[in-house]
């Protein structure tokens, strides 16, 4: 299922990340079951309606679909999210499926002490479902909480989106690079940081870090611009080597996620 660790690709089922070309997620959002799967509806006739416009082109292909949980009002109950993943799975059953728990320190939209204590069971129990091939941990909930996140999704044979993300500034670029040495050592599989940019050089420059570390480095990476200052960051993933890119169908998780049509079609002249 996943790739050697000695190789610069990580790759389920059909995807490989980090071969050059960003593979695409888009986010399933809403608050209730009934929101989700309308939204969810709307993404896969979007999905057919691409795969057709593009049917020669695989690398064009959303291969992510990513549901937002903490949009969702019953998040810490253990059934209710079971019944959600289940239909998901049915739904998009030819993509992968990610499980995201976005904390209101990292952008989340539910508030963390509403899951409080609850959140590492959830985890495990989407883990222990079978219905999720990748988890999103956040890279700031301490050392010893990620080793343990990271270790037991893998036991689960669930690959791990290790991510960071500062809504505030560009870090130097030696920060960045320490936090993806850190992200590595703690067992993410792709190591994903999305940072603030103030103006366009701070967006180049993380753009050329990206390039910087794929070349340096033996996990896919993906490195990223929010807002609309960084749009080009997204865009232009094949030039940096970016492992992962975010778009959206409906609705947007961040600032800055392009509609998946608009981001696909600039993918495919490129």
């Amino acid at each position: 299922m996943f790739s050697d660790n000695n190789s610069k690709t990580f790759t389920i089922k059909d995807y490989t990340f980090g071969n050059g070309t960003p593979r695409i997620c888009v986010p399933v959002i809403g608050r209730t079951d009934e929101e989700i799967m309308n939204h969810a509806k709307v993404i896969r006739a979007e999905l057919d309606r691409l795969d057709a416009k593009y049917p020669d082109r695989e690398d064009l292909k959303v291969a992510v679909i990513e549901w937002r949980s903490d949009f969702y009002n019953d998040v810490a109950t253990p059934e209710k999210v079971t019944t959600v993943l289940e239909k998901l799975r049915e739904t998009f059953e030819d993509r992968l499926l990610l499980f995201t728990f976005r904390s209101e320190e990292q952008g989340g939209e539910l508030r963390h002490d509403r899951v409080g204590t609850h959140l590492e069971n959830v985890y495990k129990n989407v883990i222990m479902s079978g219905l999720v091939d990748l988890v999103d941990v956040e890279a700031v909930v301490g050392n010893y909480n990620i080793a343990r996140a990271t270790t037991g999704a893998h036991k689960g044979g669930v690959g791990v989106i290790l991510s960071y993300h500062d809504f505030y500034k560009t870090p130097h670029d030696m920060d960045i690079e320490e936090k993806l040495r850190q992200m590595d050592i703690l067992g993410g599989d792709i190591l994903k940081i999305a940072v603030m940019p103030k103006n366009e050089f701070d967006t180049r420059r993380l753009m050329e870090l990206n390039k910087k570390v794929v070349a340096e480095r033996y996990k896919p990476v993906a490195l990223i611009s929010m807002g609309d200052i960084g749009v080009i960051s997204r865009v232009k993933g094949k030039e940096t080597g970016s492992a992962l890119t975010f778009a959206s169908i409906g609705m947007e998780s961040a600032p800055g996620q392009m509609e998946a049509d608009d981001l696909i079609a600039m993918l495919a002249n490129q």
